[in-house]
């Protein structure tokens, strides 16, 4: 079952970068219509959400796609009967843990969101988490499966879904209270997952996977094989939540009352973070292909074409964060106040643009390193970049205030994504060539943009004057300095092509 990677790569680009923006500018509608502060317990809720969707299905939709990936890179295999493993067991799993959280929600509501109101809407998320990883399993099949416009309409689905009914309860019955607040969201939750589980249970005629043989690995071998997928996901997800809840608490500890930390931790989130992120949705794309094609490979032997996706998609993904890191340093501050977070927003995102790329890294290392099997790096590598950043954010954040965020965002990435890259290298081959990786796209951004802005200049036009001519800027310096680094490249020995 081959795949073109550059096509569903393209596909799931399409629609998730469309996604993407929708989502940005809902947040942005949610933070002019509720306030920063209203986002702040969104953004904290959501954190906890994640955390529980995550512990209670056990990251079953990367277990889905790599072990059924591995099954189909096999002469002979069951792939039928490792989905029925992945649901069963992530199903078991989360009515589990659905029950704990229903017996434990007034102390998840007081502890860890700070507002013993919250009680009411952590059952109603409970309830959603049976559905969230029946999504998640039946997803990870399909992306197997080589169905990628079946996931991408999947997420298409669940995304507009999320989106109109939230707009909908905002515009027309807007919460007053807390509480209310995260019951609209979780209502809104429950209403888009079933929807979407209904689609991709409509869509499981649509993928027939011929079984070519017995299931090459048995029930206890699958949960021996999953459990540290799904403890290094539980664990990260565990990291980030607990840092998300500390960052209210330790700007509340630099001076700031408990309504300024919960509206600058919701412009951090709802505005910086999307921000950064979004140029990344074809790499968010890209991983999920890399994840079933580096498994496949890995199961079948193919270590050559391991290594030459390897060299060829970190070499690409650093052309591409150079080139949005550029933008985002030009016009960083004008961004974050069209978007509504003021001058907080666009300075936090022209301060931590410079490590964009290093974040862009993560997106595509963590896709290989786990498509190797290399669980046990990753879990460990996600523990020490969560202990540098939260000692970050406890030792800076009560001295220097929001910046204390940015600080702990360059360290922690800067020393988790090194260790992933040298890791990586190590176990693929790939060689470090600094001119290629670093030096080229650089130069390129550099002359690029000086460029551009010559001919702004000769013009009369401010880059950052209005939108449209931001945007017309970042068109015409895209082609000039795509332009520019390929001519610098053919300088060297081309890297070696993967099919």
């Amino acid at each position: 079952m081959k795949r073109n990677i550059l096509k569903d790569t393209v596909i799931l680009t399409a629609i998730q970068m469309t996604l993407d923006g929708l989502g940005l500018l809902l947040n942005s509608f949610l933070t002019k219509q509720l306030g920063a502060e209203a986002v702040g317990v969104l953004t904290l809720t959501g954190s906890f959400f994640r955390l529980a969707s995550m512990i209670a299905g056990g990251n079953v939709f990367l277990c889905a796609s790599r072990f059924i990936s591995e099954e189909l890179g096999k002469p002979s295999g069951n792939p039928k009967k490792v989905l029925f493993y992945c649901m069963a067991v992530s199903l078991i799993l989360s009515a589990a843990v659905s029950l704990l959280i229903i017996l434990f929600a007034p102390w998840c509501s007081l502890r860890f969101l700070h507002d013993g109101t919250l009680t009411s809407p952590v059952c109603l998320m409970a309830v959603s988490l049976p559905l969230v990883t029946a999504a998640a399993c039946l997803k990870g099949w399909f992306n197997a499966c080589c169905k990628t416009g079946i996931c991408a309409a999947s997420d298409a689905i669940d995304f507009l879904m999320h989106t109109v009914l939230t707009a909908c309860a905002v515009w027309f019955m807007p919460p007053t209270t807390h509480a209310g607040l995260c019951r609209m969201t979780a209502f809104c939750t429950i209403g888009a997952e079933a929807v979407t589980l209904l689609f991709l249970l409509c869509c499981l005629p649509l993928c027939r996977t011929e079984t070519t043989g017995t299931v090459s690995i048995s029930l206890k071998r699958y949960l021996l094989l999953a459990i540290p997928v799904m403890a290094g996901s539980a664990l990260t997800s565990f990291l980030s939540a607990a840092n998300d809840a500390l960052v209210p608490l330790t700007l509340k500890q630099s001076g700031d009352s408990s309504a300024e930390a919960l509206s600058q931790f919701g412009i951090f989130e709802a505005i910086v973070i999307p921000v950064l992120f979004f140029p990344s949705t074809v790499l968010v794309s890209l991983s999920g292909i890399l994840v079933t094609e580096t498994a496949r490979e890995n199961a079948s032997g193919g270590r050559v074409r391991i290594t030459c996706m390897a060299e060829k998609t970190i070499r690409q993904t650093i052309v591409f964060a150079v080139f949005v890191t550029e933008i985002l340093i030009l016009f960083g501050d004008e961004i974050g106040i069209l978007l509504g977070g003021g001058e907080t927003a666009g300075n936090t995102i022209v301060l931590i643009a410079p490590v964009v790329p290093f974040i862009y890294l993560e997106i595509v290392l963590e896709s290989i390193i786990k498509g190797t099997g290399a669980q046990a790096f990753s879990s460990l590598n996600y523990l020490a970049e969560y202990i540098v950043r939260i000692s970050c954010v406890l030792i800076f954040i009560p001295v220097m205030g929001f910046y204390g965020i940015v600080l702990s965002y360059y360290a922690s990435n800067l020393f988790g994504n090194i260790s992933r890259l040298v890791h990586v290298m190590k176990h693929t081959g790939m060689e470090f060539q600094p001119v290629k990786l670093l030096g080229i796209p650089i130069f390129s951004a550099v002359l690029s943009a000086e460029c551009i802005r010559m001919l702004f200049h000769a013009v009369h036009i401010l880059p950052e004057a209005n939108p449209v001519s931001m945007i017309i800027f970042a068109l015409l310096c895209c082609p000039v300095y795509f332009l520019i680094q390929k001519e610098l490249f053919s300088l060297h020995p081309k890297a070696e092509e993967c099919s």
